[in-house]
């Protein structure tokens, strides 16, 4: 097999904006890197066998996903770990368990990356919101669950989540079952409702035109002075995401990018 250059493979499939068939993954392989369709399987083949990348079956089609065998360390505080493996953790680190599954959300891909990291900003590493008693949060299009579950590890009382999935949803309350967390935590298979004044903080990792439509909930659920945590977003939209929000009352507070990819938090002035 020729010498390939491992991060530029996996890139392709990390920022790639839908899910990747076995064929498909092969193709852009071999056109970025200019080699024969035999030479990118072999290089898959590779990847497959050192337990990087795995083959994940989804409504009847083949796709390929990273390999979820093993701890993942997100951010300086928070580690995700199939419950099968013993914890990495240290005292002050949070363990969140995710099951392998069909979900979004195990912390490999750079917007929940990036989600994780705003979180452990504005609540364990550098505090940018004061919270009253019983905060709530909310995690729209919640995927696995990781960053409700996140949530609630850092700190906020409780949480409410909404995944149309259903396959998703299921996913979701299996792993907050797994960490203890149902009586904190709801999942709802159901598009969030307005909420008004209702959460401190609402976590959305979902794609630039969505983020856009769901300003005006966004911004009537939250609480004065609350936070929401966006991602989703590529490098190339933020500034018209920003501007769209500054003009509805907030203030971007922190702002990260990741593989072409943009986390950001914003505060509600008022």
């Amino acid at each position: 097999m020729i010498p390939f250059n491992r991060k530029v493979v996996l890139d392709i499939l990390y920022e790639s904006e839908t899910r990747l068939t076995a064929r498909t993954y092969i193709q852009q392989i071999a056109a970025g890197l200019s080699i024969s369709f035999i030479q990118a399987k072999k290089i898959l083949k590779a990847l497959v066998d050192d337990q990087e990348l795995a083959y994940q079956d989804l409504y009847g089609a083949t796709y390929v996903a990273q390999n979820f065998l093993k701890p993942v360390r997100v951010t300086d505080h928070f580690f995700l770990r199939p419950s099968n493996r013993e914890s990495q953790a240290s005292p002050d680190e949070l363990d969140i368990l995710i099951e392998p599954g069909i979900s979004f959300g195990s912390g490999h891909h750079p917007t929940t990356r990036l989600c994780l990291e705003a979180i452990d900003t504005a609540f364990l590493r550098t505090p940018i919101i004061e919270f009253p008693n019983a905060s709530m949060g909310a995690d729209i299009g919640t995927g696995s669950g990781v960053l409700a579950l996140a949530l609630c590890r850092a700190g906020i009382e409780s949480c409410e989540a909404w995944e149309i999935d259903p396959n998703a949803a299921s996913e979701a309350r299996k792993n907050v079952t797994l960490n203890h967390l149902a009586h904190r935590i709801s999942v709802f298979e159901d598009y969030m409702p307005v909420c008004e004044s209702r959460f401190s903080v609402i976590c959305a990792n979902l794609r630039f035109p969505t983020l856009k439509q769901l300003s005006s909930l966004i911004q009537t659920s939250l609480c004065p002075k609350g936070i929401i945590i966006l991602s989703g977003i590529r490098q190339w939209e933020k500034e018209e995401l920003i501007s769209h929000y500054t003009k509805i009352g907030f203030t971007l507070v922190w702002q990260m990018d990741d593989k072409n990819w943009s986390g950001l938090i914003m505060k509600k002035d008022s």
